[in-house]
Order: structure tokens, then C-alpha cells, then sequence
């Protein structure tokens, strides 16, 4: 997460760019890594994808130099993406849970349903009296 406000990246393209492999990550104990900078995009085919580049005017007062940012700041940037990213997913699992239990209730309302027009057909098919028969005798 704070990789994705130092570099103003959204966290739903770093996930997409993960899966695609695009750009370079760490996969440690089931924890995807990122470097701690700007993204490098991984080549993958004939296509490039360049950074922005801004136009410099000339009242544009140049930035301060970024200063190098230690590993203990890159694994809090990682942490905090990981535990958004498993928060992200747990919702979505609680929500399809919550699905498949609203899913199977519907599925016992229609058995009962079911069940109870079939007991009503068969009740009615018993109730008919059968066809009547009409032999009057005569002979065609």
C-alpha cells in the first residue's frame, strides 16, 4: 500500500501487472516482493511501456534528490501492500460464502416446492374419477 501512494500506482494495476508478469517481484512464504522504486516493466514482447516524462518550464524548480530507502522501509511498503491485498481477498471469499449459503437455501426452498406439487398431481390424478365408458348396447 505505501508503494502504491509513494509511486502513485493503484493497487489493482500492481496486482494485474504481477499476474501478467510485467514487472519484477519477490515471491517469499507466499508474499509477493516489489523493489522498492519506480516500476521496471518487464519486456515481455515486441511492445514497451515508457515512463511519463514531464516538460520542464522554465519558474519549474527542480525536486530534491530521493534519498535511497533501506530494506526495513521496502518490507513495510511490501507488508502493508500483502495485508491489503489478503483483506481485499477475504472479502471477496466472505461475499462468495455468503453466496453459496443463499444459493443452497434457494435450492431447499425449490426441492419443497417441488415436492409438494408433485404430492398435490398425484392427489389430483387420484381423486379423477376414471373415464366413463358409454356401451349402450347398439351395434354399428
Amino acid at each position: 500500500m505505501e508503494y502504491s501512494a509513494k509511486y502513485r500506482v493503484s493497487l489493482s494495476t500492481l496486482r494485474r501487472r504481477i499476474k501478467a508478469g510485467e514487472i519484477e517481484f519477490k515471491l517469499t512464504d507466499g508474499k509477493y516482493l516489489l523493489r522498492d522504486g519506480p516500476l521496471q516493466v518487464v519486456n515481455s514482447g515486441s511492445e514497451t511501456i515508457a515512463p511519463p516524462t514531464s516538460v520542464k518550464s522554465p519558474n519549474q524548480v527542480p525536486a530534491p534528490a530521493v534519498a535511497p530507502v533501506d530494506n526495513d522501509q521496502f518490507w513495510k511498503a511490501t507488508q502493508g501492500l500483502l495485508n491489503e491485498i489478503k483483506k481485499a481477498y477475504s472479502l471477496v471469499l466472505q461475499e462468495k460464502d455468503e453466496q453459496i449459503l443463499q444459493l443452497k437455501e434457494e435450492v431447499a426452498d425449490l426441492k419443497t416446492l417441488v415436492r409438494v406439487l408433485e404430492d398435490d398431481n398425484t392427489r389430483l390424478k387420484s381423486s379423477q374419477p376414471a373415464p366413463i365408458d358409454f356401451d349402450l348396447g347398439l351395434e354399428v
